[in-house]
């Protein structure tokens, strides 16, 4: 910022400057401007030393939100890894539950159908043994009554 000022004090001590008066030119004092540039020159280095820090500092700066915004990147893709990996399996997941429960239906219907054709065996067997028994009955029934008959017309 010493620069900026010292040139303007030299734009300032030129334009304040008196004219000549048969020419633009202008009379100015050598010794202050010499004085001046003497200053500007050893100015020139400090300025140019904090432009350099300055400069070292806006790198620093820069490079560490390069650093965060790979962190950010990185740390981003990574979530969006897991997130896909997390959604593939939950699908991997559904697909497989999915599966499962038409495999359990399947095999449910199965043991419902065999059920049913097993009960329905045993109400066969159950209906002809009724059946042969039941004819046995009514047979020994008929005896008994042809018996009863007998005794009735033997008693009488």
């Amino acid at each position: 910022m010493k620069l900026l000022e010292l040139i303007d004090e030299l734009k300032e001590e030129i334009n304040e400057s008196p004219k000549s008066v048969f020419s633009n030119k202008k009379a100015v004092d050598a010794e202050i401007l010499l004085e001046l540039l003497d200053d500007l020159i050893s100015a020139v280095p400090e300025e140019v030393e904090e432009a350099k820090k300055l400069l070292a500092e806006k790198h620093k700066v820069l490079e560490d939100a390069k650093k965060e915004a790979e962190k950010i990147i990185k740390s981003a893709e990574e979530e969006l890894a897991r997130k896909v990996s997390e959604d593939e399996v939950t699908k991997a997941a559904e697909e497989n539950a999915k599966e499962l429960m038409l495999k359990a239906n399947a095999n449910a219907k199965e043991i419902t159908v065999g059920a049913k054709e097993y009960a329905d065996d045993i109400m066969k067997e159950l209906e002809l043994y009724f059946s042969d028994y039941l004819k046995l009955v009514r047979k020994n029934r008929m005896q008994l009554s042809g018996k009863r008959k007998t005794e009735r017309t033997l008693e009488k």
